[in-house]
């Protein structure tokens, strides 16, 4: 039985865990509250291989916590062994990366096939 998530869809191919966000417009609770199951599919589901799809719209919230949130994940997907793929990311939310200077911290890749095909390598 798949685990019900408020802000996250969840595939499954293989075991690669493609995920998008249910919600685009996130207050401060709800970004911790995307966090949190983030960090349950590693913890508690097994996640070791992750395609996170940031678009094709971009997200609406406040950036600094939403690219906190994010760094954490991807420190505890790394403790766990795991990897994590960034896709299907507007133009916009990459210069966000790229402003605060974490492009260099995340792997981006066009879409989630692109993803898939990058974690099963």
């Amino acid at each position: 039985m798949e685990r019900p998530y408020r802000h996250l869809a969840v595939q499954r191919h293989g075991d690669v865990f493609c995920v998008r966000l249910t919600t685009r417009q996130m207050h401060e609770t709800e970004i911790i509250e995307l966090a949190d199951e983030l960090v349950s599919l590693v913890i508690d589901e097994g996640c070791r291989k992750m395609a996170l799809s940031l678009g094709p719209e971009a997200p609406d919230c406040l950036y600094s916590i939403f690219l906190a949130k994010l760094v954490m994940v991807r420190r505890r997907m790394r403790e766990c062994g795991g990897a994590m793929k960034l896709c299907d990311v507007p133009a916009q939310v990459l210069g966000i990366f790229e402003a605060c200077r974490l492009k260099d911290h995340f792997e981006f890749v066009s879409d989630q096939n692109a993803a898939i095909a990058a974690l099963n390598l």
